[in-house]
């Protein structure tokens, strides 16, 4: 579509990421309490302003005519290398949203696209992510494979 253009986020859009975070999470989530989206809001704003000065995480925008229509990060990090990842360096794709009434229009494919390049550039030699089972043909078709390995976790509260 001529009418979309994308961008790399710089700290002047960080309110930006958060607000569509918090829509995304919502439309994971449900409805959830004033203050738990507050203190949610909060730790986002202090992530992407540290993150993103930090060059830890990138982010691309999707603008439809003038408005923002969809967002998607990565998030870069260096950990012991493994015999399928050797340079360490993996990139975590994440925050991948579009509004509603933008999707189907190739808006998430074109900013994973800018998103892996960029990883490539800052040496990122292997990519994961965690899909919703709506977004998962989408990167399935952009070259990304379920993978076999149980992810496990544990939350503290």
């Amino acid at each position: 579509m001529d009418r979309i253009t994308y961008f790399k986020a710089t700290d002047k859009d960080v309110q930006t990421l958060v607000d569509y975070r918090i829509l995304f999470a919502l439309e994971l989530a449900g409805d959830q309490p004033k203050e738990k989206v507050e203190l949610l809001r909060r730790q986002m704003q202090e992530y992407f302003l540290k993150a993103t000065s930090e060059e830890s995480c990138i982010s691309f925008l999707a603008k439809y005519d003038e408005q923002i229509a969809g967002i998607g990060s990565l998030h870069v990090r260096t950990l012991p290398g493994n015999f399928k990842n050797l340079s360490g360096k993996w990139g975590y794709i994440m925050n991948m949203y579009t509004l509603p009434r933008y999707r189907r229009n190739g808006i998430c494919s074109g900013i994973l696209k800018l998103l892996v390049e960029e990883g490539i550039r800052y040496g990122v030699t292997a990519f994961d992510l965690h899909a919703t089972k709506e977004g998962e043909p989408v990167y399935l078709k952009n070259g990304f494979e379920i993978h076999p390995e149980p992810t496990l976790r544990r939350f503290v509260h």
